[in-house]
């Protein structure tokens, strides 16, 4: 068995489900955005020439051409949920659950909300005789929303429930035994995918510039900027790697400034075991997720994992290459553990092996 397998959702069961998908978060968003677009098109003889494509608290501020309307449409209508659609069928694969349907629901309502968006901005301008006369666009956002809401409903209702199976067990690589005295620790490190750290990293690099930007030409409002720049960089830094160690004393993984960390000491912990995980399909995503069927943990990516089940809370999960070799390791501490509390123990040697 290779790391990778997971458990597939049943194929008659996916093939409705993924057909209902497509359905809702393409076929959906091609229909309305079509109908909008040519609505609009329609509209356009009797537009004036500039129209209002922003409002801020004080009413209409910046103005534009009303085929601004068309392109917000087709980006935010088609688009969004076009790509939304992409990568949730490539990251799903066979592996469905909520967060396929949560995506699926989102594409559709966000066709909904910038169809309404588009031609209510619109509506409201048709035959003005100056831009002075534009009109707030509060109701027409708060249609939008509705819209969003309603299309959204409709496309998680038409879908069906499918709860993701757990990932399979994986066989350790090897038996591991801990004599009496001896001290072994395992160590290994789990990171980001280099394609996601990328992409991260080009968004923290495009927040400096327009930080620095703000700041320079005494922007108001610079210091949000700042201020959102420095959040994304310490949350980069302090999510894209996390070191983890198996000791006599229990789990530990801690990213490298030393927040978040997890600590599970080893009378805490009831077993441990090496699954196979899908993020997107079980946890909804990457990064430390929460999972419905309540089980936590730091998941970067898919396949192998260590799984410990606590006595206190739900089991917790570390993707991380050597996970066999980790698990089992852990699992005659606890072993151990029990054997001690039963029969006393003596002192511990040292050992070190590394996952990574």
């Amino acid at each position: 068995m290779t790391t990778h397998d997971l458990t597939r959702t049943p194929p008659a069961l996916l093939r409705r489900a993924r057909l209902l998908f497509v359905l809702v978060a393409v076929a959906a968003p091609v229909v309305i955005t079509a109908i909008a677009a040519a609505v609009l098109l329609s509209w356009l003889p009797s537009l004036p020439g500039t129209v209002a494509v922003h409002w801020g608290l004080d009413g209409a501020d910046r103005f534009g051409a009303p085929i601004v309307y068309l392109w917000l449409l087709l980006g935010v209508g088609l688009g969004l949920p076009l790509l939304m659609a992409a990568t949730t069928l490539a990251a799903v694969a066979a592996h469905w659950g909520g967060a396929a349907r949560l995506m699926g629901a989102l594409a559709a309502g966000m066709s909904g909300f910038a169809a309404v968006l588009s031609l209510g901005s619109l509506w409201i301008q048709r035959d003005l005789a100056s831009t002075a006369e534009v009109p707030g666009i509060g109701v027409v956002t708060a249609l939008a929303f509705a819209a969003l809401l309603v299309t959204g409903g409709v496309a998680w209702l038409i879908q069906p429930r499918v709860r993701p199976e757990p990932g399979r067990t994986l066989e350790p690589r090897h038996v591991v035994r801990v004599a009496d005295g001896e001290r072994v620790v395992w160590v290994g490190t789990t990171t980001m995918p280099r394609g996601a750290l990328a992409f991260l990293l080009v968004v923290l690099l495009g927040l400096i510039a327009l930080a620095v930007w703000m700041l320079a030409g005494g922007i108001t409002g610079a210091w949000i900027a700042v201020l959102v720049t420095v959040v994304v960089a310490f949350a980069v830094a302090a999510t894209a790697s996390f070191r983890v160690r198996v000791t006599p004393e229990g789990l530990t993984a801690q990213a490298p400034l030393g927040w978040p960390r997890q600590r599970i000491p080893v009378d805490r912990i009831v077993s441990a075991r090496a699954v196979t995980v899908s993020p997107f399909g079980e946890f909804g995503g990457w990064g430390w997720r929460f999972s419905p069927d309540g089980r936590s943990g730091i998941v970067m990516r898919q396949g192998s994992a260590i799984e410990v089940a606590r006595r206190d809370h739900g089991p917790f999960i570390v993707t991380i290459d050597g996970a066999e070799e980790a698990a089992a390791l852990l699992q005659a501490y606890v072993d151990r553990a029990a054997a001690r509390t039963d029969h006393g123990g003596g002192p511990d040697g040292a050992t070190e092996r590394s996952g990574r």
